[in-house]
């Protein structure tokens, strides 16, 4: 047993009894591997994919008729579970008079407030009873209502449609408790620097009365009086200023019954608008105003330049440019500010239109200490977008994108109903041709580079509105150094 052991011993510890000498461990040398050619589950992806066909799409023109009262119907036949009618005045904020500012927009939002058959519990159950919820809205050019139901009831929400735009109670103590939401409201986007900078900058470079708030300045709102309601209601508020737009599986000959029996005694005319003030004028010098806000680590930037309002030649092209200076992620003012220098999280820039007047607006929130940078590259991307020889001549590439956001924003609204509403509607407020959807997409088709090239050519880089809401004592001084001439905000701007 001992010996047994020993030897053991011995195996174990890898030694020979005649040789306790350690025994040498031989190297192994990997022999080398033959690669072997895994097979890709995915081989496409090495590939870049070609381009499909291209997307065309036909986008619905309505079948119009027009009531005996003078109410015009827009209807767009669609296949669909849920039919959108949307009313629509043209009328809104820019027809409020003089300090009266949000006239308007609580008019409309008063509508739904009841009837002069239902009190507002009433009315908030008759819509419930619908499945569905009674929306007011309200811009510059207009004012609207809109519904969303079945089929089955599209006799029902006409009706009750009808008593809303036609029966409007204007209740006291529903006005009292509305006007105080109101307010509210007002104050708390007050405290949104990017909506405050975009408030003060329509203000000053269109005008006081012009460019009120759609929604009111504060004392404008506090001041009014439900006799004023009912006053621009019983104004504005006639068949002849208003449309009906009704989308769903509906045809002209089912539906016109179905409308005329809701607003046939519906009666009134248009009374007359005066003109406020002349449109505004573009500065020769730009103009920086601040708005401080203490202790705000981003400032708020908006720069305005009036420009065509929607009516005047040339509004597609300015849409299209308005893409390429900053309306997709890889715009110019985005590509720069937030690609290259990392100022921001995105910068903006846009055609805004109206029936009065029009501007280019550039938008963004820029870390503070990259506030007169900003200004600075904005500047820039103006220059270059005006004047090919800078350097940046408008590419083909650029505009294909421009132009595909903007068809394929169109396609979009096909999506729902109601979408397709708020885009017919568009037609009776601006007086648009019936198929002028139906024909966007060739129209920017046809819009050659010559064309487009001579709309950025008219981009003005100076005598713009500039306003910069942020921390004034940090960015004041490095603004005068950048060579801007500054001036604080009156408060009154920002009311």
């Amino acid at each position: 047993m001992k010996r047994l052991l020993a030897l053991a011993l011995l195996a174990g510890l890898g030694c020979s009894a005649k040789n306790p000498a350690k025994t040498p461990v031989p190297t192994l040398v990997a022999a080398p591997l033959k690669p072997v050619a895994a097979s890709d589950p995915e081989p496409f992806r090495a590939t870049r994919p070609e381009p499909g066909p291209k997307a065309n799409f036909d986008y619905p023109a309505p079948d119009e008729l027009t009531l005996p009262n003078g109410l015009r119907v827009y209807l767009v036949p669609r296949a669909s579970h849920v039919v959108a009618l949307d009313f629509v005045l043209r009328s809104g904020a820019a027809d409020s008079p003089v300090k009266k500012s949000g006239l308007a927009s609580l008019t409309a939002r008063m509508l739904t407030e009841g009837t002069r058959r239902k009190s507002s519990a009433a009315l908030a159950e008759a819509v419930e009873s619908l499945g569905t919820t009674l929306g007011a809205d309200t811009s510059r050019d207009d004012s609207s209502l809109s519904l969303t139901v079945l089929p089955d009831d599209v006799s029902r929400a006409l009706g009750l449609l009808a008593e809303v735009v036609t029966e409007p109670a204007f209740a006291e103590n529903d006005f009292q408790r509305v006007r105080a939401e109101w307010l509210d409201g007002l104050r708390a986007e007050r405290q949104d620097p990017s909506r405050l900078a975009s408030l003060v900058a329509v203000r000053l470079a269109i005008g006081m009365v012009e460019g009120a708030p759609i929604d009111g300045a504060l004392s404008d709102v506090e001041a009014l009086t439900t006799k004023e309601l009912r006053e621009f209601h019983k104004q504005h508020y006639t068949p002849d200023n208003a449309a009906l737009v009704v989308v769903g599986p509906f045809t002209k000959n089912e539906l016109a019954p179905l409308i005329s029996q809701a607003f046939a005694s519906w009666r009134g005319k248009l009374g007359a608008s005066v003109k406020a003030e002349p449109p505004a004028l573009p500065l020769e010098k730009t103009r920086v105003v601040l708005v401080d806000r203490p202790g705000s680590v981003q400032s708020a930037i908006v720069a305005l330049d009036p420009g065509p309002k929607r009516s005047d030649p040339g509004h597609e092209a300015r849409e299209v440019v308005g893409r390429i200076l900053g309306g997709l992620f890889t715009s110019r003012l985005n590509t720069n500010l937030r690609e290259k220098h990392a100022y921001t999280y995105g910068a903006f820039a846009r055609s805004v239109e109206s029936r009065n007047w029009g501007a280019l607006l550039v938008s963004t929130s820029v870390r503070t200490d990259a506030t007169a940078p900003s200004l600075d590259e904005i500047f820039v991307e103006l220059k270059k977008l005006a004047n090919p020889a800078l350097g940046a001549p408008i590419t083909a590439p650029e505009i294909l994108r421009a132009k595909s956001d903007l068809v394929f924003s169109l396609g979009a609204t096909l999506e729902h109903p109601s979408r397709v509403a708020n885009a017919t509607s568009e037609l009776f407020v601006d007086a648009l041709p019936l198929d002028y959807y139906a024909r966007y997409s060739a129209t920017l088709a046809a819009l050659t580079s010559t064309e487009i090239e001579a709309t950025a050519a008219r981009t003005r880089a100076q005598g713009l509105t500039v306003v910069v809401v942020g921390d004034r004592a940090k960015i004041e001084p490095e603004l005068r150094q950048h060579g801007y001439s500054v001036e604080l905000a009156a408060s009154e701007l920002s009311e």
